[in-house]
């Protein structure tokens, strides 16, 4: 009787122990899956990531040419309020006892107008920076580069 009681003690043990290696197998398949599962989901935030620094980049690069381009208007600006000003203060020196306007004065480009040089050795002309031409000038008032 004691050897029958002892055959199903181990029967018994050896259908818990493959029942324990069947459920084994099964979590690490399980387990297998879900690895696979959380593989592919790296992969495409991976991949949406990557299409939002370029869509970003591309962004900061257009900004970066409307930057360029306003800061070229700006100096633009910078410039005609300059020559504005020039204009005006040539004006109310050389019309301060004349009376009116003509229309001759009226039509001048504002592109041929140039700040009167300050001694007559200096260059009149305007240079890409908006200030004055250091050069020395010649007969007509402008240095060899900007026409003299």
């Amino acid at each position: 009787m004691k050897n029958i009681l002892f055959i199903l003690t181990i029967l018994f043990v050896s259908i818990d122990s493959f029942a324990q290696k069947t459920d084994v197998r099964v979590e690490i398949f399980d387990l297998k899956e879900e690895v696979k599962k959380l593989q592919l989901e790296n992969i495409k935030l991976s991949s949406e990531l990557i299409s939002s620094n370029s869509k970003y980049e591309n962004r900061i690069l257009d900004l970066g040419v409307k930057l360029d381009n306003l800061q070229f208007e700006f100096n633009v600006l910078k410039k005609l309020v300059e020559q504005y000003r020039n204009v005006g203060v040539n004006e109310n020196t050389t019309s301060s006892g004349v009376k009116g306007s003509t229309a001759e004065g009226n039509s001048v480009e504002k592109s041929e107008i140039k700040p009167k040089s300050k001694s007559s050795s200096q260059c009149s002309a305007t240079t890409q920076k908006g200030s004055r031409c250091l050069r020395s000038a010649r007969s007509n008032g402008l240095c060899w580069q900007h026409g003299g």
